[in-house]
C-alpha cells in the first residue's frame, strides 16, 4: 500500500534553478474545483485578513473568517495501530476562524449534511470519489481525541464540516460554476482538507528533528516547535497536549483568493500552547 508520508522528489518536472520541496505521493486523484475564477477581482489580491476596507461576506474570492488551519491529531493513548498510521499525525479537520483568533460555528444551517444521510453515498455514489472516501476512511479517523462519540468516522466527517465547513464564506453554493450539486461544496471541503493535509507530514518533520515517539524521554517543547516551524516555512505551529502528552497540532495559514483554488501562506499560530516546558511524545 503506497504510504501518503512516501517523500519523492519530482525533479524531472521541477524548473531549472527551482529550489523546490519534495512533494507527496498520494493515493487522491486531485481532480479539479469548479469555482468562480477570481481573476479581475479587487480582494482576491490580498491575503485574508490584510485587504484595506471591508469586503463582502458574499464575496467568493475573499475569506472573510480569514486565519485557515490544517489541525491534525496524535493519538498515542487509542490504539490507532491501523494499518499505515502508526507513524501518522491523522487528520483533524480544517477550520476557519476570525482575523482576531475568535470563531463562530454551525454558520449555515442549509448547507449541512444530517445524521439520516451516509457520507459513503455521498462521496462514493453521488460524487464517485472512491478515492477520497478510501483516503478519509484510513487517515481521518474518529477516535478519543476528537470528542465526536456518537459514531465512527463519518460522525466526525460530518461534525468537521458542519461546524467549519459551512462558515467559509468561499465555499458556498454561488461560489461553484456550472450547475451546482447539493453537497458539492463538502466534497470540496474534504479533498481541500486532505489536500492541505498531504503537504503538512507532521511525523517526517519531528523525525528530521530526531524527534520520534518514545515511552523512554521527553522532549522540549522548544525542540518540538522549532522542528514544526521548519516545516512550515519558519511560522510557529501550535502544539496541543494532554497531561503533558502531545495530542495535536494546528498549522495556520491566511489565503489569497477562494480557498479551493487560492494561495495559502503560513502564519504563526494565534493560540497559546497549554504543553509543559517537557512534553512527552508517546508512541501509538
Amino acid at each position: 500500500m503506497l504510504s501518503l508520508l512516501t517523500l519523492a522528489t519530482l525533479a524531472a518536472a521541477a524548473p531549472a534553478g527551482c529550489v523546490c520541496k519534495p512533494r507527496l505521493v498520494s493515493r487522491l486523484n486531485h481532480e479539479d474545483y469548479r469555482v468562480e475564477s477570481c481573476s479581475g477581482v479587487n480582494e482576491a489580491n490580498y491575503f485574508s485578513c490584510t485587504a484595506p476596507g471591508s469586503v463582502s461576506q458574499e464575496s467568493c474570492c475573499y475569506e472573510d473568517f480569514g486565519v485557515i488551519m490544517q489541525t491534525q491529531f496524535w493519538d498515542y493513548n487509542t490504539g490507532s495501530k491501523s494499518e499505515g498510521v502508526e507513524n501518522v499525525f491523522t487528520i483533524h479537520g480544517l477550520w476557519d476562524d476570525l482575523c482576531d483568533g475568535s470563531y463562530n460555528q454551525y454558520c449555515r444551517p442549509e448547507l449541512e449534511i444530517s445524521d439520516s444521510e451516509s457520507l459513503e453515498d455521498i462521496i462514493v455514489n453521488q460524487f464517485g470519489r472512491q478515492d477520497l472516501y478510501d483516503v478519509m476512511s484510513n487517515y481521518w479517523i474518529n477516535t478519543q481525541n476528537s470528542n465526536v462519540n456518537n459514531g465512527g468516522s463519518e460522525s466526525l466527517w460530518e461534525h468537521e464540516y458542519n461546524k467549519h465547513g459551512t462558515c467559509f464564506n468561499t465555499l458556498r453554493p454561488e461560489c461553484f460554476s456550472g450547475d451546482y450539486k447539493r453537497h458539492e461544496n463538502a466534497i470540496a471541503y474534504y479533498q481541500k482538507t486532505v489536500e492541505l493535509w498531504e503537504t503538512l507530514p507532521t511525523y517526517t518533520f519531528l523525525e528530521n528533528a530526531g524527534i520520534t515517539p518514545t515511552s523512554d524521554r521527553s522532549y522540549a517543547l522548544s525542540d518540538i516547535e522549532a522542528a514544526l516551524a521548519a516545516g512550515h516555512d519558519g511560522s510557529k505551529v501550535y502544539v496541543g497536549c494532554r497531561d503533558g502528552k502531545l495530542s495535536e497540532i494546528w498549522y495556520y495559514y491566511h489565503v489569497k483568493g477562494n480557498v479551493l483554488t487560492g494561495e495559502y501562506k503560513p502564519i504563526d499560530s494565534l493560540g497559546n500552547t497549554q504543553c509543559p516546558d517537557q512534553v512527552w511524545y508517546l508512541p501509538k
